[in-house]
Formats: C-alpha cells, sequence, structure tokens
C-alpha cells in the first residue's frame, strides 16, 4: 500500500511539470508572449516524448527535484507572465529563494550520487554542504547577470542594494538547503531520494566509461 502511495506520488509530481508547461502556454497566447509560448510547446513535446515512446512513465529525477522545477517555474511565470515581479512587494525575492533552494538541491544531488558511484570523488558531507554554498552563490551572481539581458529569467533589480538583497536571498536559500541535506543525509534519507537516478547515472555514464 506504502509502495503505491508512493508511486503514485512520483507520477503526480513528474506530471506537475507539465501542468506548469501547458498552464504558461494558454497564459503566453493569451498575453502574446510568443518567445514564452514556442519555449512551453518545445518543453510541452519534450515532456512527453518518453510517455509516447515507452507508453509508460519513467522517473529520471527524485520526485522533490521535479516539484521545485515546477514551483520556480509557476513563481517565474506569474511574475513575468502576470506582472507580479511589480504587483506583488517581496515576489522577486520570494523566487530567487526558491530558485537558490532549486540549485542547491541540484548541485547537492550531483556531489552525493558522485561520491556514491564513482571512485574518483570521496567528500565528506560537510564538505558537500561547502560546495553547494559556494556553488549556489556563484550561480545566483550568473543569473543577475542573465536577468540584465533577457526578461524571461526574471526581473532585473533597479539598483545596487536590489541586487545586494538578491545575492542574499540566494545566499540565506543555499544555506537552508546545504543544512537541510546533511541533515538528511545523517537520517540516510538522501540515499533513498537519490537511488534511482544514482544508478541511472551510474548504468549509463560511470559504469560504461569503465
Amino acid at each position: 500500500m506504502k509502495q503505491h502511495f508512493h508511486l503514485g506520488k512520483k507520477i503526480a509530481t513528474s506530471y506537475s511539470m507539465k501542468v506548469v508547461l501547458i498552464a504558461t502556454l494558454i497564459i503566453a497566447v493569451w498575453k502574446k508572449e510568443w518567445i514564452w509560448a514556442i519555449g512551453c510547446i518545445v518543453g510541452i513535446v519534450i515532456g512527453f516524448i518518453p510517455t509516447l515512446l515507452k507508453h509508460d512513465i519513467k522517473i529520471t529525477l527524485p520526485w522533490s527535484i521535479e516539484l521545485l522545477i515546477a514551483a520556480v517555474a509557476a513563481l517565474n511565470m506569474g511574475g513575468i507572465l502576470l506582472d507580479a515581479y511589480y504587483a506583488i512587494p517581496g515576489y522577486s525575492h520570494l523566487t530567487d529563494f526558491f530558485t537558490s533552494i532549486l540549485v542547491a538541491f541540484l548541485t547537492f544531488a550531483v556531489i552525493y550520487i558522485l561520491d556514491e558511484y564513482w571512485d574518483g570523488l570521496k567528500m565528506d558531507k560537510y564538505a558537500m554542504a561547502f560546495v553547494v554554498i559556494v556553488t549556489t552563490m556563484a550561480s545566483c551572481v550568473l543569473l543577475e547577470f542573465v536577468k540584465w539581458f533577457n526578461i524571461i529569467f526574471g526581473a532585473k533589480q533597479s539598483t545596487v542594494e536590489g541586487v545586494l538583497l538578491s545575492l542574499l536571498t540566494g545566499t540565506i536559500g543555499s544555506i537552508v538547503m546545504a543544512t537541510i541535506g546533511v541533515n538528511l543525509i545523517k537520517k540516510g534519507r538522501f540515499d533513498n531520494m537519490t537511488k534511482d537516478l544514482g544508478e541511472q547515472v551510474d548504468s549509463y555514464i560511470i559504469h560504461r566509461k569503465k
């Protein structure tokens, strides 16, 4: 019963990104944001290719990561297409926070999987946390540069104080995720969350190269 519930949760989460993309496509067409519309169509097609070819749902990412991706995409969609970045105070920083959580989670998952399945990397969990924080901070800086040249990835800050606050928000998010990641490793839950993805990486990338 528990396995069926867990599988159902994975399946529901795997469709969350597709639901966000479809909703974004509808709003993009309504707002005549054709770049967003084209991007959503491409994303929807790519997302449904495994289902169309294999007639089943193959989970390639932990459900928690897929849920975070869907949440960040939905927040960014609301900010750009529904003008929430300008209508709701602090909305951009909320998006920055969840984006940093997502980047930190992905970074932690990659490092942990390499540590578990690749002989070339052996790292203490606290060292992992440090690398996650530094990597996420660097990603936040890069994202601020991207915002200046592309309106698709969030609202750019108009003041130095705004940029610094965005970077601080991203740093806080990375620290929060690093702390959660360390606790999950201690409890053995991070291994369960990344097991499927880790086995895929080991099978198709690491083991194949040996």
